[in-house]
């Protein structure tokens, strides 16, 4: 019977190539619109390459500095003072490791390429636990260690990319690069990074200890604020109590100085959440869940709202087609299947083409869609490289298939069942 139904289905869609165009394209394109959402929403915050701990990272970028009694007077910059934020954390139980980085391009490094011409590179400054928070595939080599870091030891590591423009293979370690003038040993090669993950994305990755993030303001050892921002990787299934202990630390630190306050401003964050707060401000995610909850659905509902329409009116059109099924024996439920198939054929022609629509605006405007959602990206040159692990997920377009599928049965399955109340005298008279 499905294939009667499926075989008559598509026999309508060929008589009624307008309707059937525009309710394919109707439906492909609020697919193509809400999947596109999903993939930038699972490219943010599910785990991909190198993030693959998202889900027990913490994150604390900026925060405020005031007077105890002036906390109108307050100042702040771009990230804090790793060390000391670093030892004000470390003895929180349940801590695997907390990394220090920061990208700025203001501090690009112009570095020699072997034709003899010179690249401007912004490179990654950080210390050694940034490859336990961050899973990065090596190619050749290894992580410069806390050793190199505290020895100052001018090493590097560099991308698949930037190791094949400057040696032609990704078989680097060991070789010497000239990075604004001085010389740099190669420890290791990773995998290609992209700017769609900017927290880990990066061609060159140097210690911290030789770079110009790592001073506190004023020069002060004991002020918190600074350049870097931090990540601390919790124990799995710990994540809750690692937050509350960092945010006890910086409490007890600020009960103890009768002169200075810093406010962390609820940091640290859960990975995801630290990808709306733009610089110190505490992100407002009441207003961002309504946001996204307004956008979904301008994308599903208000398309839905029209094919429905458009249904309503083609099932006024087939009433006389309706009281002939119905008076050869057809029942309410039989026809009723019938319209549903209908519309699901429709609807997977519509998944078809909504899911290689998403696919080519993705990929066109890859340099902008995917920093949405961010509001602080320090490396804006990073190229955006989409990955078959970014783009083809089964869970992003099931769920988007499934949602605009239940969507439009509904859309189809009111209009048939209000046209089914006629009478067979009723639907056959509707052609007089």
């Amino acid at each position: 019977m499905l294939k009667v139904y499926l075989k008559q289905a598509w026999t309508l869609l060929k008589q009624n190539r307008l309707f059937s165009g525009i309710y394919v394209m109707g439906t492909g394109l609020s697919i193509a619109l809400v999947m596109t959402l999903f993939i930038i929403c699972y490219v943010k915050f599910a785990p991909i390459y190198p993030e693959y701990n998202r889900n027990r990272t913490l994150v604390i970028k900026a925060m405020k500095h005031y007077p105890v009694e002036q906390p109108g007077n307050y100042s702040s910059y771009g990230g804090v003072y790793y060390p000391a934020v670093e030892a004000l954390i470390k003895e929180v139980p349940h801590i695997e490791a907390i990394a220090g980085l920061r990208q700025n391009e203001y501090y690009n490094l112009r570095l020699s390429m072997p034709d003899g011409s010179t690249e401007e590179v912004p490179p990654m400054w950080c210390n050694a636990a940034i490859w336990r928070v961050f899973n990065y595939r090596f190619l050749s080599g290894q992580a410069f260690t806390e050793a190199d870091e505290e020895a100052k030891v001018k090493v590097a590591v560099l991308s698949r990319s930037l190791a094949t423009r400057l040696f032609a293979t990704t078989d680097a370690a060991g070789r010497t690069i000239r990075l604004a003038g001085n010389e740099y040993r190669v420890v290791g090669v990773v995998e290609d990074t992209s700017n769609a993950t900017p927290s880990s994305a990066s061609e060159l990755w140097l210690p911290m200890s030789l770079g110009p993030l790592n001073e506190p303001t004023n020069g002060d050892p004991n002020n918190l604020l600074g350049n870097c921002h931090v990540y601390i990787l919790a124990e799995e299934g710990h994540v809750k109590e690692v937050q509350d202990g960092i945010r006890m630390a910086f409490e007890r630190r600020n009960k103890g100085d009768n002169k200075d306050v810093y406010d962390s401003e609820g940091q640290p964050d859960t990975y995801w959440m630290s990808t709306f707060r733009g610089g110190n401000e505490k992100p407002d995610m009441k207003e961002i869940f309504k946001s996204f909850g307004y956008i979904l659905l301008a994308l599903i509902f208000i398309p839905a709202l029209n094919l429905g329409g458009m249904i309503s009116s083609r099932m006024d059109q087939r009433l006389a087609e309706l009281g002939v099924r119905k008076a050869f024996g057809g029942t309410n439920r039989a026809v009723l299947q019938q319209v549903l198939i209908e519309n699901l054929l429709l609807t997977c022609l519509g998944g078809l083409a909504g899911l290689l629509f998403s696919y080519l605006i993705v990929f066109t405007a890859s340099d902008w869609i995917f920093t949405l959602f961010d509001t602080f990206i320090d490396n804006v040159g990073q190229p955006t490289a989409l990955t078959f692990e970014m783009l083809f997920n089964p869970w992003v377009f099931g769920s988007t298939f499934l949602l605009c599928l239940v969507l439009n049965l509904l859309s189809a399955y009111f209009p048939a069942r209000n046209a089914l109340r006629h009478s067979i005298i009723q639907s056959l008279n509707t052609k007089r």
